[in-house]
């Protein structure tokens, strides 16, 4: 009976832990709905949201409607649910200033009675008023304060939103009118304080910056395992997080319901544990509960995007040579998911294929890792050519692949140093040719700049104890001091050939260029900056690397018959590459990139000092994922690895297009005993599409029609794709345009799906059907009419 019982909860033990994994597992990341309220009939404009969980009566949700009327809701429990309670009418009357446009809603517990601060903000012919109200519920007394007087340093603009935490108060403003971009950038959030041991009195503390994107129309205080941070939005588009002492932006996410064009955004919240999101809806409003702070180690993988990759390598001897040394033509086989899960390969559909045909040619496969480390281990291929005769040679290398949208969230104080995964490697080692870590004065120095302008631009001391706040110091050092080449302007990368300063490296020579006053050299190129910042990292002691990628280029460069599909017939160039870095960032996040690379000046004028740029340019180039949608890892770098250097060879056309050699390439090089005896080989990458879709018709009434399509291709390989069915019309402009989408998330096996097609009546319309994530991918019925 005893081992029974032992047996039973063993089995209760196991299921348990089943269950727990799999709902884990299901569990929405971080920017996802957990779950989704249709408010109160008359609730049908939200201006403002604020959330009580500290008093007795709480957890309540209270919702400011545009009527000047305040919802509020009360969360029940384990369920999760919202039951309306009752309706707040604000304080109105011949005494009052009337509510002409209330919006932005805070809750604070004051001397154990229940506080609310909103904002009114009233425009009149050659004047704007922007009141800060302070209203008790219990006693219905108020307090107004004009927020538009200069003392608080938002002027005419238009407030939005505001957040309450410790005595501060967060207020965000459209900072768009700014004529000076150094300006825009550190400003459209204001921190005042309303201490009541001061009897209300309302002082200006400081100016943060919002995204620098578009205004922020939501604000939210949120504290997270001791560490404070506040949320704010990206117009109607994103919600981003950011720092609460600095106001500098961590990381973003798509607003539940914002594909829907929801322009009158307004409020946002943080109780619960969960962040209180607004949508606007026909009808009654909806609030979405969104959350970020479980499953906090997950990262966002979106829909596959499927293709064939082409390789290609060509050499050309410089002249005829009787004994010109053997050739090599490497390849990098892209990375598989399990080392960097924002792509994935077919090992079976790999080629390595002489084009040359040539007796003297062989085909090698060989691997390397990368810093001793086995786990991020490359697979290369290699055709090699014996040493005569000097002729012309070339190779090709196939693979399918996917990529996928890949998106990580780091919250700065979960990153630690635990480098125990790392146990063995040499993330941490010199490279003379790249980094030269021995040169301590050009890093210290370096190090010393760094530190005095992030102090400068956030009023704190730099902190580089934190990996994540170090890299992070270092880029947005390196983002605006620095510019990007220009070709067309022939403005190259700076470089020292007598000295072997090349575009790439080695680092310290490239973070040398910023020790003097800007002067115009301070020119450094995405190979550069990934071995610069890879360089600064180990020199301060956290582990560092870089990734060498390329990424499919737009519709511009192979869209034949417009139509905005990559067709059969149609190829796809790749681009030559990019590079940039990953840094270590411990036992929860691991690799973890960033992006130095910097911007062009605008209208190619090198001459001014490069302008800061905005918190949204650093959200996007820190702990962001890899970046950039249809991205191809090739190369994981750590040192000099011969196979893929391009030797120095300097020809004045090619050093204006940083292309004369002396660095690493990403992904494919050719390479020859005797240099000096060939020109530099040529490459080129392409993509071909996978999947594609056939004899798209209609058929049936227009209430009811029938759209029915045929399948072509490898979808198999993905066999959680879905399609969108989209209502095209012919414009003005004789382009095809969506008028809506008629169908969403269909399994691409489905074959067919019924519309409704009454609502609409005209000529010239067209049905496309695009696979989800992968708008390239698709096809497209005959144009027709929906005329009466």
């Amino acid at each position: 009976m005893k081992i029974q019982r032992f047996l039973w909860c063993l089995v209760i033990i196991f299921c348990a832990c089943a269950v727990w994994s799999y709902a884990e597992k299901n569990s929405p990341i971080i920017g996802e709905s957990e779950s989704v309220y249709t408010l109160e009939a008359a609730n049908q404009d939200i201006r403002g949201l604020a959330f009580d969980d500290v008093s007795k009566d709480g957890p309540m949700l209270y919702v400011l409607d545009g009527s000047g009327k305040i919802f509020v809701y009360e969360v029940q429990g384990n369920s999760k649910e919202l039951t309306f309670l009752r309706v707040l009418e604000l304080p109105a009357g011949d005494n009052v200033e009337p509510i002409e446009s209330p919006r932005g809603l805070a809750f604070v517990l004051e001397n154990g009675q229940p506080v609310l601060y909103f904002l009114n903000w009233i425009k009149k012919t050659g004047e704007v008023i922007s009141h800060l109200w302070r209203y008790n519920v219990i006693s219905q007394k108020y307090t107004i304060q004009d927020i538009s007087l200069f003392v608080f340093k938002i002027g005419d603009r238009e407030t939005l939103d505001l957040s309450y935490s410790n005595g501060k108060l967060l207020i965000s403003f459209d900072a768009s009118g700014y004529l000076e971009q150094n300006v825009r950038i550190k400003r459209g959030i204001v921190q005042l304080g309303w201490d009541q041991a001061y009897d209300g009195k309302l002082e200006f503390i400081k100016h943060l910056p919002d995204s620098g994107q578009k205004p922020s129309r939501g604000l939210a205080h949120m504290e997270l395992e001791g560490t404070r941070y506040f949320w704010g939005t990206v117009g109607s588009d994103f919600i981003y997080s950011a720092d609460d002492l600095t106001g500098r932006g961590l990381f973003h996410f798509k607003i539940p319901g914002s594909e829907k064009n929801n322009n009158s955004y307004w409020g946002l919240t943080f109780g619960d544990n969960s962040l209180w999101v607004s949508e606007s809806a026909a009808g009654p409003d909806r609030i979405h509960r969104v959350n970020v702070t479980r499953n906090l180690n997950e990262s966002y993988e979106g829909p596959r995007i499927l293709r064939h990759l082409v390789m290609t390598i060509n050499t050309v001897p410089e002249k005829d040579h009787s004994d010109p040394g053997k050739v090599y033509h490497y390849y990098s086989r892209p990375y598989d998911y399990e080392v960097l899960n924002n792509q994935g390969i077919w090992p079976k559909s790999e080629k390595l294929i002489d084009v040359s045909n040539v007796p003297n040619g062989t085909l090698k496969k060989f691997t390397y890792d990368p810093a001793d480390d086995k786990t991020s281990r490359q697979y290369m291929g290699v055709a090699e050519y014996a040493s005569a005769p000097a002729m012309s040679y070339s190779s090709q290398y196939e693979i399918d692949l996917w990529t996928n949208p890949y998106r990580k969230y780091v919250y700065p104080h979960r990153v630690n140093l635990n480098t125990e995964a790392l146990a063995e490697m040499s993330y941490l080692a010199d490279d003379p040719e790249l980094f030269n870590l021995k040169d301590t004065d050009t890093y210290d120095s370096f190090i010393i700049r760094v530190n005095t302008y992030i102090e400068e631009q956030y009023g704190v001391p730099a902190d580089m104890d934190n990996p994540y706040w170090v890299v992070r110091n270092v880029l947005e050092y390196v983002q605006d001091h620095y510019y990007y080449p220009s070709r067309p302007k022939r403005k190259p990368a700076a470089v020292d050939y007598d000295n072997q300063h090349y575009d790439a490296n080695p680092g310290n020579l490239k973070i040398d260029l910023s020790r003097n006053p800007y002067d115009k050299s301070q020119i450094i190129a995405c190979s550069g900056t990934s071995v610069m910042l890879t360089g600064i990292m180990r020199y301060l002691g956290f582990p560092a690397r870089w990734l060498g990628t390329g990424t499919e280029k737009g519709p511009s460069l192979w869209d034949e018959n417009g139509n905005g599909l990559l067709d059969e017939d149609e190829t796809a160039p790749v681009s030559s590459g990019h590079r940039y870095t990953q840094v270590w960032l411990g036992s929860n996040y691991g690799w973890i990139c960033f992006d130095a690379t910097p911007t062009r000046p605008p209208f190619m004028d090198y001459d001014p000092l490069p302008p800061m740029q905005p918190q949204w340019r650093f959200m996007n180039r820190a702990a962001a994922g890899h970046l950039k949608d249809k991205r191809i890892v090739f190369n994981v770098g750590s040192g000099l690895f011969r196979p893929l250097y391009r030797d120095f060879e300097f020809d004045e056309r090619l050093a204006v297009n940083n292309n004369c050699g002396g660095d690493q390439r990403y992904n494919l090089q050719g390479r020859f005993d005797n240099p000096g005896l060939w020109k530099l080989s040529r490459q080129r990458i392409s993509v071909k599409n996978l999947c594609f879709i056939k004899d798209v018709s209609l058929s049936g009434s227009k209430d009811k029609t029938s759209i029915t399509w045929t399948l072509k291709g490898e979808w198999d390989k993905d066999p959680e794709a879905q399609l969108s069915v989209f209502l095209q019309q012919l414009n003005p402009d004789n382009k095809l345009e969506n008028i809506t989408i008629l169908a969403d998330r269909i399994a691409y096996d489905a074959g067919s799906v019924e519309v409704d097609l009454t609502p609409y009546n005209g000529t010239q319309y067209r049905i496309c059907i695009r696979k989800v994530g992968d708008a390239e991918t698709g096809g497209q019925s005959v144009i027709f009419s929906l005329e009466i």
